[in-house]
Formats: structure tokens, C-alpha cells, sequence
């Protein structure tokens, strides 16, 4: 067995789960913090201007509802939150698709809303980059303990 190899396969095992667990929780919001932060018509821990990377699955791209017609498209993620976006973006992707993005909130008349900044992305990538970093960790275990 060789301990350094064995060693540097199980911290990667570690860091690549730590990453595929925790990553998304840290860095970003859930659709489900930010609809329960929703009060009404505002949010009660967010400012007009305040961004967010907000990540889910999409459940709906269409119309927006009635007070925020004709801001952009309407994408809704997780049913819980949904975003505008002001350019086509949205037709990148179709409801099931796992995605990212960073946005803001404005406020139109007396109804706050998200808007996306930037570009919506593929959550996947992600993703198993992190259970990528796992599987090469998994194997540097196995070659650790085989190498003499």
C-alpha cells in the first residue's frame, strides 16, 4: 500500500463530495428560500438591486403573468420562483432542464421581480465536474492500496 497515493485519492474523495453536496447551498439560493421570503408582492430580506445565483429546474417558460406583461420571457423554476428574461435565452433550454443563473431584483409598479443578468447555464456541467473530482479519487484509493 502506498500512503501518499491512498491519502491524496481519499482527500480528493472528500473535497469532490463536500463540493457535490454543499456547493449549490453556499453559493446560491434555492427557489424554495426565496419563495418563502416572498411576503405579498415583495421580498422581505431583499432590497431592489440585490442579486442572487439562484439554481433548479425549470417548470415553465412562457407569458409572464398579468402585472409584469411585456417585460420578457417567464421562467419559472422549481414552481416556486420565476425570473424574466429579457432577451431569448430561455429558448436554449425546455422545462426539466437543470440550470443556474444570477439574478436581480427590480421592481415594476408595486410588484417586485427577479431578472436574470446575464445568461442562464446548465447546471449538469457542474455537476459532474464535482462527482468527476469523486471518481478520480475513488480510483487513486484503489491504486493506493494495489501499489506496493
Amino acid at each position: 500500500m502506498n500512503k501518499r497515493i491512498f491519502a491524496t485519492g481519499l482527500v480528493l474523495v472528500v473535497i469532490g463530495s463536500f463540493l457535490a453536496v454543499a456547493f449549490w447551498p453556499i453559493f446560491g439560493a434555492s427557489p424554495s428560500q426565496l419563495s418563502e421570503d416572498r411576503v405579498d408582492l415583495s421580498y422581505e430580506s431583499y432590497d431592489v438591486g440585490d442579486e442572487v445565483l439562484v439554481y433548479g429546474t425549470i417548470t415553465f417558460i412562457g407569458r409572464p403573468p398579468q402585472q409584469l406583461e411585456g417585460l420578457g420571457t417567464y421562467v419559472e423554476i422549481d414552481e416556486k420562483i420565476g425570473f424574466i428574461l429579457d432577451s431569448d435565452d430561455a429558448l436554449d433550454f425546455e422545462e426539466g432542464d437543470h440550470v443556474y443563473g444570477r439574478v436581480t431584483l427590480n421592481r415594476f409598479t408595486m410588484v417586485e421581480y427577479w431578472e436574470l443578468d446575464g445568461s442562464l447555464r446548465s447546471k449538469r456541467l457542474i455537476d459532474y465536474t464535482f462527482f468527476g473530482v469523486i471518481g478520480v479519487g475513488i480510483a487513486t484509493v484503489v491504486v493506493g492500496l494495489i501499489k506496493i
